[in-house]
């Protein structure tokens, strides 16, 4: 009997709890997942980058789409839902890494001690990365507010508010899913009335999606002094040079790729795959995390100075905006963008790492862990 044929954006990485499965895997660049390929498969594992609709499935008998990423904007759900097509993303799977990308944008732009000192930190939608975003940043001492319309309760000491008061933080974080469904589309939603609300000396940043925002917003932004970090544009995958310039740090869609969050996009399909596809599987098939120990010398050291000295032996935010920018120069095209999106060399994300904190104080070691830091005993 022939295995069910998955085909698998190439991107996605195959990890051992995937390739044990009783299937047959064909791997496609993202690109060139078309009808054709899709004619006598069963399921389709993809990312962002294929638009997944009527056009792509109608002559295909697929019968279960699973994607890679949080954000669904990619995928035409009613019309999976309307031919009984099984749906699952992989919610929650990058919100590690995309808050340790937020961490490393407050700290790189030295905002790490006034946060730690109670600076509110606004975050622009509350699903699975922005429960564990604001959770960091509320043991860390942050004052945390948070605007989103599809979410009746916060955890902890995080407080609800209209999208004018946490616009008007210190720090403001998108991470919103992009939609157009009435009464609260969030596509543009950031737009030239929204920055009016924004503080001239705020630091904004775009972890979340691009089309959150107007690209006239974000120059309206620079042009009062707000200083910002994108990591996703308003036409992704094209990045205007001149917006580029006025970005204070710049990346190539990548704030959730860490090694831990690109296992756990594959993992968190599994089960669902698994029941779709009724394959004789069993369900805890998830990797225990491997960690990698990192020696901090924290002996002379406040706490707050500790912390970045922690958060500078790990960081590849500044580095990251570097390589960004100069292959940008080079060759300012879509391909190019996906291209460093798919060559992008995975961070260690901080969960993975243990911390060896020499000398460091309990107050110390509780920020450190605070920030996602694990501590060797």
């Amino acid at each position: 009997m022939a295995l069910p044929k998955v085909v698998i954006d190439s991107a996605i990485w195959v990890t051992p709890s995937l390739s044990a499965l009783p299937i047959e895997l064909v791997s496609i660049r993202g690109t060139q997942i078309v009808p054709a390929v899709l004619e006598d498969a069963n399921a389709l594992l993809t990312r962002t980058v294929t638009r997944v609709d009527a056009n792509l499935l109608q002559d295909s008998q697929i019968t279960f789409v699973g994607t890679a990423s949080a954000g669904t904007d990619h995928v035409d759900t009613r019309y999976l839902s309307e031919r009984g097509i099984k749906f699952a993303n992989a919610a929650g799977c990058n919100a590690g890494a995309v808050a340790d990308y937020v961490l490393d944008a407050i700290y790189q732009c030295q905002r790490l001690e006034s946060l730690i000192s109670g600076a509110t930190v606004g975050l622009v939608g509350y699903g699975a990365v922005g429960r564990h975003l604001a959770a960091r940043l509320s043991k860390l001492g942050g004052k945390v507010m948070v605007y989103d319309p599809f979410v009746e309760n916060t955890e902890g000491d995080v407080k609800f508010c209209a999208l004018p008061e946490v616009l008007g933080c210190s720090i403001v974080s998108l991470h919103a899913a992009l939609h157009n469904d009435q009464p609260h589309p969030s596509a543009q939603m950031i737009d030239n009335t929204a920055v009016g609300y924004i503080s001239p000396d705020a630091l904004f940043i775009n972890a979340g999606r691009g089309a959150l925002v107007t690209e006239e917003a974000l120059h309206r932004m620079a042009d009062k002094g707000v200083t910002l970090v994108l990591d996703t544009w308003p036409e992704e995958p094209s990045v205007s040079q001149d917006l580029l310039s006025r970005a204070a740090l710049a990346t190539p869609h990548i704030a959730g790729y860490t090694r831990t969050a690109k296992s756990n996009a594959t993992d968190f399909l599994i089960e669902p795959l698994v029941r779709a596809l009724r394959l004789d599987s069993p369900f805890n098939t998830l990797e225990s995390e491997d960690t990698k120990q990192v020696m901090v010398d924290l002996s002379r050291q406040s706490d707050s100075d500790g912390l970045m000295d922690a958060m500078k032996a790990v960081s590849r935010l500044a580095l990251d905006d570097v390589d960004f920018r100069e292959e940008w120069e080079k060759s300012q095209t879509p391909d190019i963008f996906e291209t460093q999106r798919t060559q992008y060399r995975l961070r260690d994300q901080y969960s993975a790492l243990t911390l060896r904190a020499v000398n460091a104080s309990t107050e110390l070691q509780r920020l450190l862990s605070a920030a996602g830091f694990g501590l060797a005993s």
